[in-house]
């Protein structure tokens, strides 16, 4: 109980500073948005991160990059911590039954939780798991924030298969309409699509490149994370328009049903939701 109230404290804590850093960036450095888009709504969160979304299409989960880093999901009472005191967040996946989160540090856990039993497990430990990606087989693809990055599967023994090697800080992932998964290999500041017939470049100088999200359209949400300077780009038919600029180190990113998206905007604080005009 006692350590419960402590971590009450701490998020509390985090919530007031949040909103006092969010204010400053937002005076100072204004964001701008497409003209066919517009902001629908806002969650305030210290250092919000990854997103998942519920079977209705709500956000129902964050990661937040604080430290120690934290799993919270969004309630009606507000923010409910899930479970924390792990290390830098970065994939976070909603299962039927359960959660799992990519711990981006050295020897980095590959964690899930069961919702049902509140139990936690390590699926893997890998150097810098980052990208999560569930295939409709049930398979677990994750991928290796490094210089000499791969992109893994991990079986139900917690041996990670290598699925493809040489890649250059690989982050997140997405799978296309046509079945191939979508890689942001942000190394070398390109999009790759990986299936049977081998890798194709999808897209390419996107520099700052973290997440990636697949429109059931063949289309491409790509943040470029910068801390006074990132972008949300949408890659269709060829074409790249900016949906939204000067946004603050943005990360997560997760696409609903309706056409709308959330958005992470780490340092400033809070997640957006964008919805088209």
């Amino acid at each position: 109980m006692r350590r419960r109230s402590r971590v009450l404290t701490l998020l509390a804590g985090l919530l007031a500073a949040a909103l006092a850093y969010g204010v400053y960036y937002g005076i100072r450095w204004p964001r701008h948005l497409h003209t066919d888009w517009q902001v629908v709504g806002k969650v305030r969160l210290s250092r919000p991160d990854a997103l998942a979304l519920d079977a209705d299409g709500r956000l129902r989960y964050v990661t937040l990059e604080t430290i120690p880093g934290f799993l919270v999901e969004l309630t009606a009472d507000g923010p409910k911590t899930v479970f924390g005191d792990f290390g830098e967040p970065d994939g976070l996946l909603l299962l039927d039954d359960g959660i799992v989160v990519a711990e981006d540090d050295p020897n980095g856990r590959v964690m899930r939780y069961d919702i049902g039993s509140a139990k936690l497990r390590v699926l893997a430990r890998l150097d810098h798991p980052s990208g999560l990606l569930r295939l409709p087989d049930d398979r677990l693809l994750v991928t290796q924030d490094l210089p000499d990055g791969r992109l893994l599967e991990i079986g139900a023994d917690g041996e990670a298969k290598t699925v493809l090697d040489g890649l250059d800080r690989p982050r997140g992932l997405c799978r296309l309409p046509d079945g191939r998964i979508g890689i942001a290999e942000s190394g070398r500041d390109r999009i790759l699509a990986h299936g049977p017939a081998g890798v194709e470049v999808l897209a390419e100088h996107l520099d700052g490149l973290r997440q990636l999200a697949c429109g059931s359209d063949g289309s491409l949400w790509v943040v470029q994370s910068a801390v006074r300077s990132g972008r949300l780009v949408l890659i269709k038919d060829g074409r790249r328009r900016v949906i939204a600029r000067h946004l603050r180190e943005p990360q997560g990113i997760a696409l609903v049903p309706d056409g709308s998206l959330y958005l992470a905007e780490t340092r400033a604080n809070r997640v957006l939701h964008l919805k088209p005009r």
